[in-house]
C-alpha cells in the first residue's frame, strides 16, 4: 500500500483480540483488546491507573509489539516504529540544548524540508501556540506551559496523519490546561488528522473527543466505547452548560468510578 493510500484509508488504527503481556510479568498489561479509530476522529482513552492505556498508544506507535492479537495502522500490520505517528509524552522531551524555533523545526530538518520552507512554517506554527517572540529562548527559560505548546507544535508541524498523545496537559495547571485544550481544538480544525490521547480527566475527554474508551482495570480490556454528542467547532466554555455535558459525564464517572474501586 502506498503512502497515499494509507493516509486516505478510512480506518487510522484497529486493534484485534491484542493481549500484550511484558516478560517476567505474572498476568497481561492489557487483554484482547479489540477497537478501531476512523480516520479524521478524535478518540479519548480513560480508566484507572495501570489498565494498560499508555500500553495502547505504544502499540500504536509501533514500539511494542502484541503477545497476541493484530494492531493494524490505515488497513496494514504495525510491525516496525510507525513512522506516520507523532507521539506526545507526558513530558514534553524538548532538547535542552535547542531553541524554541530549532525544537519546533526539527521534524522538518530531519524530513530535509529546504530552510527557506522550514523557516516559514516554524514562523506560522510558533505563532499558532502563542510563542511568538520566544522564538530564541531555550527550554530551561520556559514555563511549564510553554514548553508543552512547544512539544505540541513540533508534533503537529509536519501534518502527521495520526497524533498519539499520553496526557498530554497533565501537569499543568487548571487555567493553563483549558487554554491548551481550546487551541489543540482550534489547530485540529486545521488539520484534520486523526488524534488518540490517553487522560484521567473526564471534562478533558469530553472537550477533545468524539468517543471515549473506557477501559476496565488490570489487565485492561474494553469497558465501554461512548460517543461524544457534540458537533464541531467547540467552544470549551459552552459545552459545560449542557445538559448532554452533564449526562455524558456522570455517565463517564460512574464507569471509572466503579473500574478505580474495583482496582483497589
Amino acid at each position: 500500500m502506498s503512502s497515499s493510500q494509507r493516509i486516505s484509508h478510512p480506518e487510522a488504527l484497529r486493534l484485534e483480540h491484542v493481549t500484550l503481556q511484558f516478560p517476567g510479568t505474572h498476568r497481561p498489561a492489557i487483554e484482547d483488546v479489540s477497537f478501531k479509530v476512523d480516520r479524521g476522529k478524535v478518540v479519548a482513552v480513560i480508566g484507572p491507573s495501570g489498565c494498560g492505556k499508555s500500553t495502547i498508544l505504544n502499540l500504536a506507535a509501533g514500539l511494542l509489539t502484541p503477545t497476541q492479537g493484530e494492531v493494524h495502522y490505515a488497513g496494514e500490520p504495525v510491525t516496525t516504529v510507525n513512522s506516520d505517528a507523532a507521539y506526545v509524552t507526558q513530558h514534553s522531551h524538548l532538547l535542552p540544548w535547542l531553541s524554541v524555533d530549532a525544537n519546533i523545526g526539527l521534524a522538518l530538518k530531519f524530513r530535509k524540508v529546504p530552510k527557506e520552507e522550514r523557516e516559514e512554517r516554524i514562523a506560522h506554527w510558533v505563532g499558532l501556540v502563542g510563542l511568538k517572540g520566544f522564538e530564541k529562548h531555550y527550554p530551561r527559560e520556559l514555563s511549564g506551559g510553554m514548553q508543552k505548546r512547544c512539544a505540541i507544535a513540533r508534533a503537529l508541524i509536519y501534518n502527521p496523519s495520526i497524533v498519539l498523545m499520553d496526557e498530554p496537559f497533565g501537569p499543568l495547571d487548571a487555567i493553563t490546561r483549558l487554554e491548551l485544550q481550546q487551541e489543540l481544538l482550534n489547530i485540529w480544525r486545521e488539520q484534520n488528522g486523526t488524534l488518540i490521547f490517553v487522560t484521567h480527566d473526564l471534562n478533558e475527554a469530553i472537550y477533545l473527543a468524539d468517543e471515549v474508551v473506557v477501559m476496565s482495570k488490570g489487565p485492561g480490556t474494553i469497558r465501554r466505547i461512548l460517543p461524544v454528542p457534540f458537533e464541531r467547532p467547540r467552544q470549551i466554555g459552552e459545552l459545560v452548560e449542557s445538559p448532554e455535558f452533564s449526562e455524558l459525564y456522570n455517565e463517564l464517572w460512574s464507569l471509572f468510578a466503579a473500574e478505580r474501586k474495583a482496582a483497589a
